[in-house]
């Protein structure tokens, strides 16, 4: 019998998954691994598969759910209305209700105002020197100020969510830890919806409140709702926009490309996108009936991972996959945004986003490099999302 090899893999490159994904996989289509918690669960690696388990209402996305994997969920209770870990019809209720405020005209209409935070931010760190942490400077300060205003949540709150998603999301904390810093989390965001019920307001959360649908949610749910609005946006954009300017940096002669011709930024994001893949430690859901995927039988009560990083480099998809190539033809055929009815809401902020800051950052700094080898940076391995913790920059 073969022994189920220990998950998390190891990476051989800091921006490529585990080579070893796709040994197992030449191997058996759906193979298992083993997790610190010492589950076994089956790791879904390909394209294909992917998007069939992430369409599949057989398959659960509720850690609730018999064989749901802990590793992913730990052992902190989902609150109500992250509709992220929820099966329909309570997913599909919240989901509903949420789509309307992220149209691709509404986010569009919100690029001068999130030109001018850039702006901002780049006057500061370039005033300040010839080097910078980007991460610190740039990344984090850009996508948590974006979604404060687009909440309207105290900027200066933004410590709190941010050390508090921290702690909740780093696979290393006890729990404990996790447990406390979730029932910070969710008293911080009780405050902040029961000041929009007391008086509404013209933002997000204040609209979501007074939506004709709104007396379907409990106020816990709105709660829960608001916490996850918030921790989605800001966390994926910090940690897309710092790999994602090493990636760039990494590749001279694509960036320059870029700045020549500013109208490839929208492929160039989908190529980002597909190439980085932050979501690492895998989708997780669990089957509530037994089938089969691949020619593997599946259990009822059998957990699975949905590596989403490693399908975004299916050779049978995406030509020479391990290539960063912002040329590439249909670099939107990722699923780096989920698959499905679990497909990210925030798609359009984050692309409108992402291309705001590129294109700002290597306007205002076109001598931008990194001050450190790829290899030396501090990257997050052991985080549910991947990403640099600090990217020293000089110009």
């Amino acid at each position: 019998m073969t022994t189920a090899p220990a998950f998390p893999l190891a990476r051989r490159h800091p921006l490529d998954p585990p080579p070893r994904y796709r040994e197992l996989a030449a191997q058996q289509p759906v193979f298992q691994v083993r997790t610190p918690r010492g589950e076994l669960v089956w790791v879904v690696t390909r394209h294909e598969d992917a998007r069939a388990v992430l369409t599949d209402l057989r398959f659960s996305s509720d850690p609730r759910t018999p064989g749901y994997p802990s590793y992913i969920s730990g052992d902190t209770p989902i609150p109500p209305g992250f509709f992220l870990n929820q099966d329909a019809p309570d997913h599909t209720r919240l989901r509903r209700l949420v789509t309307r405020e992220f149209l691709i005209t509404q986010m569009e209409a919100k690029r001068p105002r999130m030109k001018a935070i850039l702006d901002d931010l780049l006057e500061a760190m370039v005033a300040r020197g010839n080097s910078a942490d980007l991460v610190r400077e740039l990344a984090f300060p850009m996508a948590a100020t974006v979604m404060c205003e687009l909440l309207d949540v105290p900027y200066e709150d933004h410590h709190i969510f941010v050390t508090l998603t921290d702690v909740i999301l780093d696979r290393s904390s006890t729990p404990e830890q996790a447990g406390n810093a979730a029932r910070d989390l969710m008293a911080y965001f009780d405050e902040v919806v029961t000041a929009r019920e007391q008086r509404p307001t013209d933002d997000m959360l204040g609209r979501l409140v007074a939506h004709e649908e709104a007396d379907r949610l409990s106020h816990d749910e709105f709660v829960g709702l608001a916490a996850l609005l918030m921790l989605s946006g800001y966390d994926t954009m910090a940690q897309m926009i710092g790999l994602g300017t090493a990636t760039l940096l990494e590749h001279p002669a694509q960036l320059a490309d870029l700045r020549a011709d500013p109208s490839l930024y929208p492929q160039a994001i989908e190529e980002l996108l597909r190439y980085l893949s932050i979501n690492h430690a895998g989708l997780p859901r669990a089957a509530t009936e037994d089938l089969t995927l691949s020619g593997q039988r599946i259990r009822a009560g059998d957990g699975l991972l949905v590596m989403i990083n490693e399908a975004n480099r299916d050779a049978t998809v995406f030509e020479e996959p391990d290539t960063f190539d912002i040329h590439r033809k249909d670099p939107q055929a990722h699923v780096a945004f989920g698959h499905g009815f679990h497909k990210c809401i925030g798609l359009t902020l984050a692309r409108v986003e992402l291309s705001t800051v590129f294109a700002g950052l290597f306007e205002k700094v076109p001598t931008l490099r990194l001050d450190s080898s790829l290899e030396d940076l501090p990257f997050r391995h052991d985080m549910v999302l991947y990403g640099v913790r600090a990217l020293p920059v000089t110009w």
